[in-house]
């Protein structure tokens, strides 16, 4: 009703009862209902997984002109600048009640924002890339999109949250979505390659390097042979599994994750319906 754009998660969970009744059950009654292995394998990540494959149909990413395209990775740009800061915070936050979770969001935080004497903070490779491959500078870049500045406010205040278990359900949130925003922004930075007929994939070797340093297995950025995003995501999973011994609370896990996990999707979902609308102004 207050919304000039769908909610793709609420619409998902008006769908998938099973999904709906699990979170509804725990937040409710106010305790774990389901083990956290289950809480993962069958209800956060194929929620993410419908979802995305949702976002990828609207965003389209073959149909993009060069302008449209230059819109979404800018924006997506924004919550990149800010991620390792707010992973230091986060780990900040939650080292007096779990050092081992701060552990893993400071190891996040040292690929993400640069480790002295390996690679350079991941925003850094990537903005330069960008300018690089594409003539595209998203430095300085300011949001367009509500949805945009929610995001950042958002991550902003729930990375000071006093909750534990509210930080490791939105940091699952952001590493689980992770993969699936680095291969459709790939495809969109592929397709502004193509529109300004500099090619795409290895055709943008700064680029390419890029998506293969969070993607790729093989890469020397790997760790034992498990890419850096799936290794972020496995991280903070291990605390989801082993909930009861690290003391986290399944609610409030579950919360943090549906309050971080709306606002990644509305950014994709709003900037799409922006597009849409252009796009029928010029009709």
């Amino acid at each position: 009703m207050y919304r000039n754009f769908p909610s793709l998660v609420d619409d998902d969970l008006a769908q998938a009862s099973a999904t709906r009744q699990v979170f509804e059950q725990a937040i409710g009654q106010g305790h774990a209902v389901i083990t956290g292995q289950s809480l993962i394998s069958e209800h956060f990540d194929p929620l993410i997984a419908r979802v995305y494959q949702q976002i990828w149909q609207r965003v389209d990413p073959q149909r993009l002109t060069a302008d449209e395209a230059r819109l979404y990775i800018g924006e997506l740009s924004v919550f990149a600048r800010y991620n390792s800061t707010l992973l230091l915070r986060a780990a900040d936050t939650v080292r007096g009640f779990c050092p081992e979770l701060a552990q893993e969001l400071t190891r996040n935080f040292l690929e993400e924002g640069g480790e002295r004497g390996k690679l350079p903070a991941h925003y850094v490779v990537f903005s330069g890339a960008l300018i690089a491959d594409l003539g595209f500078r998203v430095n300085g870049w300011m949001p367009r999109a509500a949805s945009t500045r929610s995001l950042v406010s958002l991550i902003d205040v729930l990375a000071w949250s006093h909750c534990p278990s509210t930080i490791l359900g939105m940091y699952y949130a952001t590493e689980a979505v992770a993969i699936a925003e680095t291969r459709l922004l790939q495809a969109i930075t592929d397709r502004l390659g193509v529109a300004l007929e500099r090619g795409c994939g290895a055709d943008l070797p700064r680029l390419h390097d890029y998506y293969r340093m969070h993607l790729d297995e093989e890469h020397a950025a790997a760790n034992g042979k498990v890419a850096v995003e799936q290794g972020h995501q496995d991280g903070i999973a291990h605390f989801i599994r082993q909930a009861p011994l690290f003391g986290f609370l399944q609610p409030q896990v579950i919360d943090g994750f549906l309050q971080m996990l709306n606002p990644f999707v509305d950014q994709w979902v709003e900037l799409s319906a922006m597009v849409d609308a252009a796009r029928g102004g010029k009709d």
